[in-house]
């Protein structure tokens, strides 16, 4: 039975009820402007009653269902670096809320948070705040409106207030600021084969990834039975994590295992860092019982941090900008075989995608400009007849 009154300005709640156990509980919630608001409330509360809701967790907290919600339906089952995103976003989601309850949160104090946390931490330098991506803001959303949408089935609260939220993340870089333009792409691979040596392994790295478009992580965890020299391929069946220094775990999708043809001068460059690798381990008295190929005089296997940094090195070099990443190679290993007229369908083998619409909505803008320039060539052609 509800009881209701008045403290301050604002009205409370009050309803008691008999736990399993047989128990007298009392379940509060002040704050309310009418006496009528807080008495909607409290009669939502009593039909979760009668309907058999859990009434001892209505007063949990949104940072004790996200990790009961995570325990349940996420911890173990994923790998290593999406379990530790979840520790990420619960320190954001703790920093903000502490102990407040999940059904308290309305659509406004979420929109509110998301703002907030799109804003991004503050840089302790510059006192500056670094923006959020809209892929990170949507991942968080993503993952509290699954999360909210398990606690209504519990009956704990009864609306989804992350429905309908404006994602307020950063947009990040333009598509054109991804990729290389063809005259700076055969410059970065030239000054990676040139300067590509066993110390400086992560050249090969970067040569590697300009000519397979292959990701960073299938790269590292090559090893020399992967390729076949005669018939000028590389079969990419596995990855490395560099995150964690793990080891091998599998491809990002089931199809992502593929093989495909590379260029002969690829084949000769990673021949020179066979020879390189094989006398070293020969003088040292080392055996890489992994085979892997990018594996330095250390016997370490690079990340993606090393990778970068010798690739943003090289821009610098030859005054290329704005900078790409590692991944922008593949970008623009794409961008450089749509141009050359390659088909959709064999680029998305290429890459490993695991339907030819993922390649097809990544890359639109760059399929829009080659059906531009090919329908340039289609006017030319018939102004000739």
């Amino acid at each position: 039975m509800a009881s209701f009154r008045k403290r301050g300005k604002t009205w409370e709640y009050r309803v008691a009820y008999t736990d399993n156990h047989g128990v007298k509980q009392v379940i509060s919630n002040s704050g309310y402007r009418t006496k009528a608001l807080a008495a909607t409330e409290a009669a939502e509360i009593e039909r979760k009653y009668r309907r058999g809701a859990q009434m001892d967790r209505m007063d949990i907290s949104l940072l004790e269902y996200w990790d009961t919600w995570i325990g349940a339906y996420k911890q173990g089952k994923h790998a290593m670096i999406t379990e530790s995103r979840y520790k990420t976003l619960r320190k954001a989601l703790e920093g903000y809320w502490g102990d407040q309850k999940l059904r308290e949160i309305t659509k406004s104090d979420w929109q509110t948070f998301l703002n907030d946390y799109a804003a991004g931490p503050t840089d302790p330098k510059t006192h500056e705040r670094k923006p959020r991506s809209k892929d990170l803001v949507g991942r968080l959303n993503g993952y509290v409106r699954t999360m909210v949408n398990n606690a209504i089935d519990d009956q704990i609260i009864y609306s989804n207030f992350t429905r309908g939220a404006v994602n307020p993340g950063h947009k990040g870089k333009s598509a054109s600021l991804k990729y290389l333009e063809v005259e700076d792409f055969a410059r970065v691979k030239s000054y990676a084969f040139n300067h590509a040596s066993l110390s400086a392994i992560t050249y090969y790295v970067i040569a590697t990834g300009i000519l397979t478009g292959a990701r960073i992580s299938e790269i590292l965890a090559l090893q020399w039975t992967d390729l076949d020299f005669k018939n000028k391929t590389v079969s990419i069946s596995k990855s490395w994590d560099y995150v964690h220094n793990t080891g091998f775990k599998p491809t990002k999708t089931p199809s992502s295992v593929r093989t495909i043809s590379v260029p002969d001068d690829l084949l000769k460059l990673l021949k020179q860092l066979k020879y390189e690798q094989y006398a070293y381990n020969l003088k040292m008295g080392r055996r890489d019982d992994k085979n892997l190929i990018f594996r330095n005089p250390l016997g370490q296997v690079p990340g993606e941090y090393g990778c970068n940094k010798t690739l943003h090195a090289v821009e610098d070099r030859l005054d290329i900008h704005p900078r790409i990443t590692f991944h922008g190679l593949r970008h623009t290993h794409v961008s450089y075989l749509i141009s050359k007229g390659c088909t959709i369908t064999y680029i998305s083998h290429r890459l490993g995608h695991s339907n030819i619409q993922i390649t097809l909505t990544t890359y639109a803008h760059l399929l829009k400009d080659f059906e531009n320039e090919q329908a340039s060539k289609a006017v030319l052609a018939l102004a000739e007849l």
